[in-house]
């Protein structure tokens, strides 16, 4: 089933194949990727709700979790909302895996954006400086310009944005992957990496 564009009066058809989500995913059209909020699935496509902008018939990978991109082409937009058709029809437990929330074990359960931007470190009453690497709704990577001494917790500092707490989740030589305490909301997040990309490239 690939999802019709949402009209005022028409009821929304269901189908066995299709799967209500929420899930966090991101878009990448070759220009600029920006995170999106999956909201039903099939085999044959998917409707998302846009934190960016795609282009009626552009062809896009949508990628959620650590699963391998699905191409696909955007067959319409409207308010926010866009279909995508998948290239190739997905098997039932590549769906399953798309479609399911991963665990809290697993590493990496939302997609990261690549996002430059100044960072500040603070852990165990020090300071380091840092620079952003990328982010997701629920945590983020950096690389630090000097060795850091690690406290039970870590507070990062990005510009024009609250200050997070996150916990260390990994260490490898000068980058560190870093876990949100409470993960952020999927709108100010896609909101602040919109500012980041639109500043850097004035």
């Amino acid at each position: 089933k690939v999802f019709p564009a949402p009209t005022k009066r028409a009821n929304r058809r269901k189908c066995a194949r299709e799967t209500m989500v929420l899930r966090v995913g991101i878009i990448e059209d070759g220009q600029r990727n920006s995170f999106c909020l999956l909201r039903n699935i099939s085999p044959a496509g998917v409707q998302v709700k846009l934190f960016g902008d795609v282009s009626q018939g552009s062809q896009v990978g949508l990628r959620v979790g650590d699963e391998d991109p699905l191409i696909g082409h955007v067959v319409w937009v409207r308010d926010r909302i866009a279909g995508i058709e998948f290239e190739s029809i997905l098997a039932p437990e590549q769906m399953l895996r798309v479609a399911q929330k991963l665990a809290p074990t697993k590493r990496r359960s939302s997609p990261r954006l690549s996002a430059s931007a100044r960072a500040v470190l603070m852990t165990n009453g020090c300071t380091y400086l840092a620079e952003l690497r990328d982010i997701s709704t629920s945590g983020a990577r950096v690389r630090t310009r000097t060795a850091m001494t690690f406290g039970p917790s870590v507070t990062l500092n990005l510009p024009h944005f609250p200050a997070i707490k996150c916990y260390v989740r990994w260490v490898a030589k000068s980058e560190i992957g870093l876990s949100f305490e409470t993960p952020l909301p999927i709108q100010i997040i896609a909101a602040w990496v919109d500012e980041r990309v639109t500043i850097s490239l004035s």
